[in-house]
């Protein structure tokens, strides 16, 4: 056996002992050569038929993993018939309450064989852990393809489904922020073009304020010339005259005084 199973069997079996029961294993682990052998002579026994409802064929035989054992109230033979009145003995009995908090279970229970493929084998036991054979015995669940059906198989339907559900929240997430992302973009567009549109808005008027000041300081000029203008035509013919006579003698000096300056840097 395995020997977590083989501890927990021994710690069973010594409860039965302090209870006054007596329990003797009469098979626990065969290879794939000896349960060939075992199926092959109850075909000859028994015919083809009547051993595939009792006995596993080669491969298929719950022996091979070293997890069951068949057991008895009373010594055997070691034939194919191993009933011998044990399923109204003391020990089916206290194994029946009992052994689900070791670990094992009935695995062929009566009635059943339409769904686990054998017939009702009182001696046959399984061990399958403590807490799957306490669920079982608590949730009076008769057979392990039940369980498994139950809790294992629509575990990992509901673990898929939970995986799915979970992807399709992540895939609405990344959809969602996508879009925030996407929308946060045209916005940042939107108001960079708005921006733009009222720097050149502002550009525009202020090109449109320089040439009105530039126009502003022309007409001003024209003004000033034309206010000097008539200033001038306004004067008296000799003042006038005075004016234009000094003006004359004023660049006369300037230009004396230019040549002088030349002169005096060349040399």
């Amino acid at each position: 056996m395995r020997e977590e199973a083989a501890e927990h069997f021994l710690l069973m079996r010594e409860a039965m002992r302090e209870a006054g029961l007596n329990l003797n294993i009469i098979i626990t682990c065969r290879t794939y050569a000896s349960q060939r052998n075992h199926f092959n002579n109850a075909v000859a026994r028994v015919g083809l038929a009547s051993a595939e409802a009792g006995f596993a064929r080669p491969g298929h035989s719950e022996h091979q993993t070293g997890l069951a054992i068949d057991v008895l109230h009373k010594a055997h033979d070691g034939g194919l018939m191993m009933n011998m009145g044990f399923e109204g003995s003391k020990q089916f009995h206290w194994l029946v309450h009992n052994a689900h908090e070791f670990g094992f279970i009935l695995r062929f229970p009566e009635g059943y064989r339409n769904l686990s493929g054998f017939i009702f084998e009182p001696w046959h036991w399984r061990y399958v852990g403590i807490p799957i054979a306490t669920a079982m015995h608590k949730e009076e669940i008769p057979l392990y393809e039940e369980f498994y059906g139950r809790y294992l198989v629509q575990g990992v339907l509901d673990k898929v489904n939970q995986y799915i559900l979970e992807q399709q929240h992540v895939a609405e997430a990344e959809a969602a922020e996508a879009a925030a992302a996407e929308e946060a973009a045209q916005a940042a567009i939107l108001e960079a073009a708005e921006k733009a549109e009222a720097e050149a808005e502002a550009a525009k008027a202020a090109e449109a304020e320089a040439e009105a000041a530039k126009a502003a300081a022309e007409a001003a000029i024209l003004e000033a010339e034309a206010e000097q203008e008539s200033k001038k035509n306004a004067m008296p013919s000799g003042s006038r005259h005075f004016l234009e006579g000094i003006s004359i003698v004023v660049i006369s000096a300037a230009v004396t005084l230019l040549y002088w300056v030349r002169k005096k840097s060349n040399s």
